[in-house]
């Protein structure tokens, strides 16, 4: 039930019993797959409470997750912890379970009575399936796609999401960013076709974001992918398949989402591609780095140790597990392997051909292995 304060609509309003009394706390929900990172919902977050703070004085805040993991979660509260909370009191939890009162990030505003129910807004259901909303939401992060980038994103089969995008164009919610008479790329038989590029409307964003719980009016470009200069490049192409790779490589491992060129808090390295899920039966993080055969040795080697290095510091700031991926041709492997040494039990190193789509070695915890 979407209630609005002012110009900005929440998921829905709770009044929590707490000691006789009671709080006036509103609801975000938020989808662990529904194509954004967790750390990209720390802008909006914060606009959001800021009204709220300005609009409803006293209220509060809970966000709910729905995820498979616990990362996801973990991360959304360690991304507004480093940049000081919000100007409410939130509380994060999983869908289901209601935060104790020692769990918001300071104590809630208590009243004598529970009767200051928010305006209800009165929506519309989204126009399109699940099929649909899932290719939106990632065209609303990328910009503009292939069809098997977006599928790749999306966690679809190639089919599905090339039908779903042909659907949201008729219905006038996406349609061609580049003709798809005139190619610009190629055609390979890995890829089929690498054309067109989709792109999203103005109405398809707006019904994007709108599915993010992200009201009218509040700008997001913190959810756009990195490095827009690289679009429409072979390296950006895998980066972005790195999830479709993934589950052809490892049918028995759960990948749960992916996300390419995603900006990691204290963080200052870039992954090409990162995917989140579960493999021997330990959540873990899959690290992309497509290989660039244009560097010497010897700085291959100081990158590879440099962001191996940030990427388990990283995995470890939320206890999960790390497979650090190379995609390179094989000089480009071996001067990568160098930096691979001494590595804990939390941490795989694996080696692929970046020619050999769907293929990847076994993964093995505190070793590098290659195909």
């Amino acid at each position: 039930m979407t209630v609005r304060v002012g110009k900005m609509t929440f998921s829905d309003w709770i009044s929590l019993p707490y000691k006789g009394l009671h709080t006036d706390t509103f609801i975000f929900h938020i989808d662990a797959l529904n194509g954004l990172p967790p750390f990209e919902y720390r802008d909006p977050l914060q606009r959001l409470a800021a009204h709220l703070n300005n609009k409803r004085h006293g209220a509060s805040l809970w966000i709910q997750v729905v995820a498979p993991g616990e990362w996801y979660l973990m991360e959304v509260k360690r991304s507004l912890t480093l940049e000081l909370g919000l100007s409410v009191p939130y509380a994060i939890t999983p869908v289901g379970r209601t935060p104790e009162w020692l769990e918001f990030s300071r104590p809630p505003a208590l009243w004598h009575s529970s009767n200051y129910n928010p305006p209800v807004v009165k929506e519309k259901p989204l126009p399109v399936s699940q099929e649909e909303l899932k290719c939106m939401q990632v065209l609303a992060r990328i910009q503009e796609g292939l069809g098997l980038e977006v599928a790749s994103l999306a966690g679809l089969d190639d089919d599905v999401s090339i039908n779903a995008l042909v659907t949201l164009k008729a219905k006038g919610l996406a349609g061609y960013a580049t003709d798809p008479e005139e190619p610009n790329e190629k055609k390979s038989k890995s890829t089929k076709s690498l054309t067109p590029y989709w792109q999203l409307t103005r109405k398809g964003l707006s019904l994007a974001m709108r599915s993010w719980g992200i009201p009218a009016g509040v700008e997001f470009t913190d959810r756009k992918e990195e490095s827009p200069k690289h679009a429409r490049t072979p390296h950006r192409h895998i980066s972005r398949r790195w999830p479709a790779w993934l589950r052809s490589a490892y049918p028995h491992a759960e990948v749960w989402v992916g996300w390419s060129e995603v900006r990691l808090p204290e963080t200052s390295v870039l992954p090409d591609g990162l995917a989140w899920g579960r493999i021997q039966g330990f959540e873990t993080l899959f690290w992309l780095e497509v290989g660039d055969e244009h560097k010497s040795t010897e700085k291959i080697e100081l990158i590879t140790k440099t962001r191996l290095a940030e990427a388990l510091e990283f995995c470890q700031a939320t206890g999960v597990r790390l497979v650090y991926a190379q995609l390179s041709p094989n000089w480009v492997q071996k001067a990568a392997g160098w930096a691979c040494v001494d590595m804990s039990e939390e941490v795989a190193v694996i080696m692929g051909n970046i020619r050999k789509f769907g293929k990847l070695p076994l993964v093995e915890w505190g070793r590098t292995t290659s195909n």
